[in-house]
């Protein structure tokens, strides 16, 4: 079998990959809490800089950018999901250290990433200063709140009896032109990077086959695919809006999206991997299609994603 000639994936996998991703997270609670507490911090500081510098509205664009760049983040999750297959206890240095295993295709697809996040900062830039004007920087937050130059927050809604953002028409419109755009590139985004980051990391392709990949696992699965997209932004946007939550939603998400992958190209043994980069060397995928592994005490989640507790429902089938 091609290892890059991608399976049909139904509609209802949906269900199956966000269950798969709770069930990984309950096993390893502790290094996926930290992961996506740490991703949660380094976010909720960057959107409060637009705050602290009079100009809030810019953290509407810099919530939006960061959607651009949640695939990047993909395999520290992978990793600790790796670890925990391979036997090993989780921790947050298994994460961290995926990095430096990854060969140039992951940092040139990340720099592609990049790319369309500057594209984003400069297009939505732009298309505020039209729609809705500038505040002058070291204006006072509240000022430019109810001078209709903020975001529209939970802290807008609950000054009492201010008016708020909204009231700003160039505001609306802004909003409204933005999410459009912004979601023709996040659509873009996650064409590009949502199957080939775990296909770079696993080294079973190159950058150029595995980004055209998952661009034919996108189109050949349009419905599945449109459908786990606006999963992902949807559940980005509850983070964004609730900064803890975050810290759940992340871990439970990328694991999914994993999942998901597998689904779209399973892994039997032996299988034809290739090198990302001259002189790294690639590790054969465990066989998938084989026994699930013994369970551990209190139940485990084998290679597949399936609990292998028993008791449990009988495992599902694509």
């Amino acid at each position: 079998m091609n290892t890059l000639s991608p399976q049909p994936l139904r509609l209802n996998a949906i269900a199956h990959v966000l269950g798969a991703g709770w069930r990984h997270f309950r096993v390893m609670p502790g290094p996926s809490l930290t992961l996506g507490g740490l991703i949660t911090l380094v976010g909720v500081a960057l959107l409060l800089i637009p705050f602290f510098l009079g100009v809030p509205a810019v953290a509407l664009i810099i919530a939006g950018g960061m959607a651009l760049i949640a695939p990047l983040f993909l395999p520290l999750f992978l990793g600790l999901r790796q670890a925990r297959v391979q036997g090993e206890r989780p921790r947050l240095g298994h994460a961290l250290s995926t990095y430096r295993r990854l060969g140039t295709g992951f940092w040139a697809l990340a720099g592609a990433c990049g790319f369309l996040l500057l594209v984003w900062i400069t297009d939505a830039g732009i298309l505020y200063a039209f729609m809705v004007g500038t505040v002058t920087p070291g204006e006072p937050v509240a000022a430019g709140l109810l001078a209709g130059a903020g975001t529209a927050s939970a802290l807008d809604i609950a000054s009492a009896g201010a008016p708020t953002a909204w009231a700003n028409p160039g505001l609306r419109s802004f909003v409204v032109w933005a999410s459009l755009m912004g979601g023709v590139l996040a659509a873009g985004v996650h064409l590009i990077a949502g199957f080939s980051v775990p296909l770079l990391q696993e080294g079973r392709a190159t950058t150029v086959p595995a980004i055209h990949a998952s661009v034919r696992t996108v189109f050949g699965n349009l419905i599945p695919s449109l459908t786990w997209g606006l999963i992902l932004v949807l559940g980005l946007i509850l983070g964004f809006l609730l900064p803890p939550l975050m810290a759940l939603v992340a871990p439970v998400l990328a694991y999914s999206q994993y999942e998901l992958y597998r689904l779209a190209f399973p892994v039997t043994f032996p299988a034809t991997l290739v090198r990302s980069d001259p002189g790294l060397e690639s590790t054969p995928q465990p066989d998938l299609a084989a026994a699930p592994t013994a369970p551990r005490p209190g139940g485990d989640i084998n290679p597949a994603g399936v609990d292998t507790n028993p008791g449990n429902e009988p495992p599902w089938k694509p």
